[in-house]
């Protein structure tokens, strides 16, 4: 099986579907990891340099089958052309055919989160991947949990990954992104993950999930 994940920023994938992307490799699936964005526009070159070289790190720790590094202007998505990040987002999933998509939703109150949710749709169109039979939205803390009512709501998970075995290891590689976490109780600090993924297991009787929401499955 061949999986693509959808980052807008390195990070948000193992925010919301480490353990999950884990488990595809330990049973021998190639997963791709597509990173929309690397920096902002103004970041200094020393900060582009230490993200280009955290994202080599983090590659190897998941042993991904390959990196798609867009490199288009972290929040500045939605003052793009949406043709221009369409396109992108095509080529890399006409590229590595994947059987599986997981991608951020439009529930995320960030910006680029709802801008390559909305530009990735067109992309995954069944006319345009035959080949995808799945497609699963992930949540990320700091993010999705952050939504104003109403947009908040659309987030409805339907799709939980027992991840109690690979837990430890998604949180050894969210470390990697040093400058990204943060103290408790952030989000986004490695106690709250944690936390949310024993809460997600407790919804449907397990140690730790990961909960997604389903776009689409195609059954044979």
């Amino acid at each position: 099986m061949k999986v693509l994940v959808i980052a807008p920023h390195a990070d948000d994938e193992t925010l919301g579907a480490g353990g999950t992307l884990l488990r595809h490799i330990a049973r021998g699936d190639r997963v791709y990891w597509c990173v929309v964005t690397i920096a902002f526009a103004d970041s200094p070159v020393g900060y582009r340099r230490e993200r280009e070289s955290v994202i080599q790190k983090v590659k190897g720790a998941y042993g991904f089958a390959g990196c798609h590094l867009l490199d288009f202007p972290a929040g500045e998505l939605d003052a793009l052309p949406a043709r221009r990040l369409i396109d992108a987002l095509s080529s890399v999933v006409q590229e590595t055919k994947p059987d599986v998509v997981y991608s951020v939703g439009g529930s995320d109150v960030n910006t680029d989160h709802d801008v390559v949710y909305r530009c990735l749709m067109p992309a995954v169109k069944p006319s345009n991947a035959p080949f995808l039979k799945e497609i699963l939205l992930y949540e990320v803390p700091s993010s999705t949990n952050l939504a104003f009512p109403g947009k908040a709501a659309s987030f409805q998970p339907n799709v939980y990954v027992d991840i109690e075995k690979t837990l430890d290891a998604k949180l050894d590689i969210l470390n990697l992104f040093r400058a990204e976490i943060k103290g408790y109780p952030h989000p986004r600090s490695i106690q709250a993950v944690k936390a949310l993924a024993a809460y997600r297991g407790s919804s449907v009787n397990l140690g730790y999930a990961e909960a997604f929401c389903l776009v689409r499955r195609l059954v044979w």
